[in-house]
């Protein structure tokens, strides 16, 4: 309720999210679309919302990194550093 007494219904979900969205156009070469599709296709899930959680990721690691983290992967038993150059 408001102020006033009045109920205001604000969009909820994706309807609250569509309102605020920005279309991007992007170009990639056909070996990243390939391959950003596929992962898509593996998760079951958009090409979007590949392209949200791989952008989510990148900004995860690359504000650690700024603030001196390091990334590690273990594979094998062996630990490989991540660097992210740029």
């Amino acid at each position: 309720m408001t102020a006033k007494g009045r109920t205001e219904h604000l969009p909820r979900g994706r309807d609250a999210q569509a309102d605020q969205l920005v279309r991007l156009s992007v170009n990639l070469s056909p070996e990243v679309a390939d391959e950003l599709k596929q992962y898509a296709s593996r998760k079951g899930i958009s090409v979007t919302e590949a392209v949200r959680r791989a952008i989510t990721i990148l900004t995860f690691v690359d504000q650690a990194q700024s603030r001196g983290a390091s990334l590690h992967i273990e594979e094998g038993g062996v630990l490989k550093e991540i660097l992210l150059l740029g």
